[in-house]
């Protein structure tokens, strides 16, 4: 309790002395603002710049080569992530993402790559991070930086690969009536959750919209 006293007073002694010459010269604090907004709009251009030009391409070229991976779209600013649905192949779901962020001054961006896979079977490197100046963001350095991550995602991704040599004739299960189907027979599939589902027929699929919660245990095993 006497520390909580101790304290109180020494709160009490700095408000005392608040009457002391303010820190802020007359005009540097707006002019400290309006160099913070500024980099703010060109941080927002970068960020916008870099995920549309750079990070956007890559994944989409990279969740080309999977037909289990469902690209999410109306995503923040700077950020955009793809989920690799279970199957039978690959038999979790993952989920590989890219944010770019800045620091309290706007004066740095931040690229960050996070990926995460449920169930867990293996090591990998599920976070990292590239930090540059903002003006020396080189779509360049980004693009290198961003391949080199899903180059290393793959190695990670392939190490729980189950084999088969195409997507499409991997039998997958009805969730709704439990029929086993081949996945290019599928009269229609959807996804849920970033898993995808394959469907004996429309009423199935209808069955399924209605109440995804309920089936979802069953996944394609």
């Amino acid at each position: 309790m006497n520390s909580l006293i101790d304290f109180a007073k020494h709160l009490e002694e700095q408000l005392a002395g608040a009457d002391r010459e303010p820190h802020w010269a007359p005009g540097e604090a707006d002019r400290y603002m309006a160099e913070v907004c500024d980099r703010r709009r060109r941080f927002e251009e970068v960020a916008t710049q870099l995920n549309e030009t750079v990070i956007q391409p890559r994944l989409e070229t990279f969740a080309s080569y999977f037909v289990n991976a469902n690209l999410t779209s109306n995503e923040s600013m700077g950020h955009c992530e793809c989920w690799f649905g279970y199957c039978e192949r690959f038999p979790t779901s993952t989920k590989v993402a890219f944010t770019i962020e800045h620091d309290v001054r706007f004066e740095n961006v931040a690229v960050c790559y996070d990926v995460s896979m449920t169930p867990l079977f293996i090591r990998f490197n599920e976070h990292d991070r590239l930090t540059l100046l903002l003006d020396e963001a080189s779509e360049d350095r980004v693009a290198d930086w961003v391949e080199e991550r899903l180059s290393e995602f793959l190695d990670a991704y392939l190490r729980i690969d189950r084999g088969g040599e195409d997507f499409e004739d991997e039998p997958v299960t009805d969730p709704v009536c439990g029929m086993r189907i081949q996945r290019a027979s599928a009269a229609v599939s959807d996804s849920y959750c970033g898993h995808p589902y394959f469907f004996c027929s429309k009423d199935c699929l209808a069955k399924f919209q209605e109440d995804q919660s309920q089936y979802v245990q069953i996944k394609t095993v």
